[in-house]
């Protein structure tokens, strides 16, 4: 039934696509179209047009991150065909997460900025929060498996993150504040010498007091009802047990971030450069607030409904919700030159992440300002390196050669604090879990065009990888684990076959993997009576893709349309196996992903564009052992269905944009189970409005006004959602 529901909307919604058609912008910028001007380097590593490039391929560029309200460098992605991101508190969010083909997190999407993966080997997330938004040259989507290329973390795609590169002297400087006691400023200046030398630095901040997103509840008992206030609320799974006594408070935070970035064209053909950044994302809550009337002792309850009533205390609501912190210091040296007919790249970097929390462990009675508390410390740090020559074979082949090394370690310190919201004082550590990893790999690729029309790419890649040095326990009775070794063969074979001027047809069959994380390897830990096992024997999972797709312009180029279908048939997935009161992660599961993207814009006007895009996504648990009730169910975190659609416009001194966003019920429980909508910790479908209006008064002056969820709708993507908010700025460049 529901394959047949998803069936009729997808040829709904493919018949609304090519009616009413997604635009491209005046002025050639990009949002799911189909640019044949721009170029991409990510999905080959080799320049190419989009329409080129083997693969499912979006560029956003400079104008299109103007035309946004972005907060944090994920906002640029939440409206684009296939791509889910998961920041449900906005700059607040301490864990957000891009999930791409039906894959639920960053671990499974290879992350880049200018070609260094971000990717940490602790959970294999990325910092979002921490990296710096107003630098940003273009940034380009790759959907689909590309280990082939990337090794692991690419099972669902790449996103590059690429940096600007001064090409003439310039300078930028703005500042903005709206809801929410939220301000914003950046300031940048660069400049390029004797058309060599380029040299730009930056320097931005942002900051938010935040909204109460968080309720705190109680369990509904029995008893006399006393105490007014609160309001009843079923639980996730629709029963009727849990009433609002407070919330946590308002949960603020900041980010800050210094960027800069070198380069020296040292030949005619040759550049050197070098970028770096250092950037800081904190987070926290403000005192709780009750809702209750007069607190009452240990015996009161307050009242819901004829038998139902709520059993509150004093410490019911007054847990205290602790402050976060991460710092990542990012660099990155690329070196490039061409000798004879060869283009030879070569690169290397390293990543340092200082990733920080606390939580309030006092008895409930401390005051907000001076409850014990207990501090979790991560540290990461990541080096890679990448060699790579590209050299034509004849005249119809173009053959590229690479290998590439990577080590990561990770150390997670759990401490006793005496103040919870102090990162200070905190002694010697009580519990401890960490290892060290490295890969080494080999990759090819050969790209043959047969025919002027028709170009095969056939990739290649070895991976070695390696986890030792892995431990976890209290200090002095720890556990140490033997190294394991495991190794992956990654083929891929893409074609790209221009039917007609402007009909594209493009297919692709590969494989992909991804290597358990520290975290899953080494980390134990315990929570409310449960045990979350480690297991330093897990194998990767891995997964056979196959796609197809098809981009048709119409109009000399003002319509156009895509279409894009795939499958993914995933193994070895890392599930807990509960035993008890001790879930153990082991590789247990096989998933299958069915998936559908559909984009299309049209040109109304020189100054007027239309588009939309939908995705649908049957992404399904087909065999877990451990875990039965999971099988034919959705896999958790992904909608089933997403539609984008906007208007954007550009006129002389004004550029605006309208944007709507949906998505369907999106599980939090495996078994599908949390079905309640309009309830804390679940996760409902959602339709919202964003809009945002630019004046240019003088060639040097941007004035803004954003205004986020404009309709003012209210649901829960796990916490509450944020209503409509506004947001005003001003930007003076040369």
């Amino acid at each position: 039934m529901r394959g047949i529901k998803g069936v009729c909307l997808i040829a709904a919604v493919a018949a609304v696509c090519f009616a009413s058609v997604h635009v491209a912008r005046a002025e050639g910028t990009t949002h799911d179209k189909f640019e044949l001007q721009q170029i991409v380097v990510t999905a080959t590593k080799t320049e190419k047009r989009v329409e080129d490039a083997p693969g499912s391929v979006t560029v956003i560029d400079q104008e299109e991150l103007k035309s946004q309200d972005i907060q944090t460098v994920d906002d640029a992605l939440d409206s684009l065909a296939g791509v889910f991101v998961k920041r449900t508190k906005g700059l607040m969010d301490s864990t957000p997460s891009l999930r791409m083909r039906g894959f639920n997190g960053d671990q499974y999407t290879l992350v880049l900025l200018d070609g260094q993966p971000l990717n940490d080997a602790y959970t294999g997330g990325v910092s979002w929060g921490s990296l710096p938004v107003e630098n940003i040259d273009r940034i380009e989507v790759i959907r689909g498996a590309a280990s082939a290329l990337y090794g692991g973390n690419a099972m669902g795609g790449v996103v590059n993150i690429i940096t600007k590169t001064p090409q003439k002297p310039e300078f930028e400087a703005g500042g903005g504040y709206g809801t929410h006691d939220t301000w914003r400023y950046h300031m940048s200046a660069g400049t390029r010498f004797r058309d060599r030398f380029s040299l730009r630095v930056g320097y931005e901040g942002e900051g938010t007091d935040g909204y109460a997103a968080t309720p705190v509840l109680a369990s509904i008992s029995s008893g006399p009802g006393n105490v007014p206030g609160g309001y009843p609320m079923n639980d996730k799974y629709g029963d009727p047990t849990k009433w609002v006594v407070g919330d946590k408070g308002e949960n603020g935070a900041e980010r800050k971030t210094l960027n800069g970035k070198l380069s020296l064209d040292f030949s005619e053909t040759g550049q050197l450069s070098l970028s770096a950044f250092s950037g800081r994302h904190e987070y926290d809550y403000g005192a709780p607030n009750s809702y209750m009337g007069t607190l009452g002792d240990n015996s009161t309850y307050a009242i819901s409904g004829p038998s139902q009533r709520a059993r509150f205390r004093p410490n019911d609501f007054i847990n205290y919700t602790g402050i976060g912190k991460t710092e990542n210091d990012t660099c990155t040296l690329a070196f490039d030159e061409i000798f004879g007919t060869v283009h030879f790249n070569a690169q290397a970097g390293t990543v340092q992440v200082d990733d920080r929390y606390t939580l309030e462990s006092g008895s409930g009675l401390d005051d907000y300002n001076n409850s014990e508390g207990s501090l979790k410390v991560t540290k990461n740090e990541s080096w890679f390196t990448e060699l790579r020559g590209d050299m034509p074979i004849g005249s119809a082949h173009i053959m590229s050669l690479g290998t590439s090394y990577r080590t990561d370690e990770s150390d997670t310190n759990d401490y006793e604090i005496p103040f919870y919201r102090s990162y200070d004082d905190t002694g010697e550590s009580t519990f401890y879990s960490g290892g060290d990893s490295k890969t080494w790999a080999l990759f090819a690729q050969d790209e043959w065009r047969i025919a002027d029309p028709l170009t095969l790419y056939l990739g290649l890649r070895y991976d070695s990888w390696k986890v030792y040095d892995g431990a976890s326990g209290v200090p002095g009775a720890m556990t140490c684990y033997e190294s394991n070794t495991e190794s992956q063969l990654s083929p891929k074979i893409s074609a790209v076959w221009k039917a007609y001027e402007r009909t594209t047809f493009k297919a692709s069959a590969g494989h992909a993997f991804r290597p358990p994380t520290l975290y899953e390897l080494y980390r134990t830990w315990e929570s409310w009576g449960t045990i979350y096992q480690s297991n330093p024997n897990l194998k990767p999972e891995t997964v056979w893709t196959y796609e197809m797709g098809i981009e048709q312009s119409f109009l000399d180029g003002k319509t156009r349309v895509s279409m894009t279908g795939y499958r993914n048939d995933i193994e070895d997935l890392i599930y807990y196996r509960t035993d008890g009161s001790t879930k153990l992660r082991t590789n247990a599961g096989e998933a299958r992903t069915y998936g559908l993207e559909i984009q299309a814009s049209h040109q109304l006007m020189e100054w007027l564009s239309l588009w939309c895009n939908y995705t649908y996504t049957n992404a399904e648990i087909t065999e877990s052992p451990m875990d039965p009730a999971s099988e034919g169910k959705q896999v958790t975190g992904i909608p089933e269905n997403t539609f984008n659609a906007g208007i954007d416009t550009r006129y002389k001194w004004f550029r605006g944009s309208l944007v709507g966003r949906y998505f369907s019920k999106i599980y939090n429980d495996s078994d599908n189970r949390d079905t309640a909508e309009g309830v804390y910790s679940t996760y409902e479908p959602a339709f919202f409005m964003d809009a945002k209006i630019t004046v240019i008064p003088l060639r040097q002056v941007e004035v803004s006004l954003c205004v986020d969820n404009i309709l003012d709708e209210e649901y829960y993507e796990y916490y509450k959602s944020d209503g409509r908010t506004f947001f005003a700025e001003f930007t003076l460049r040369y």
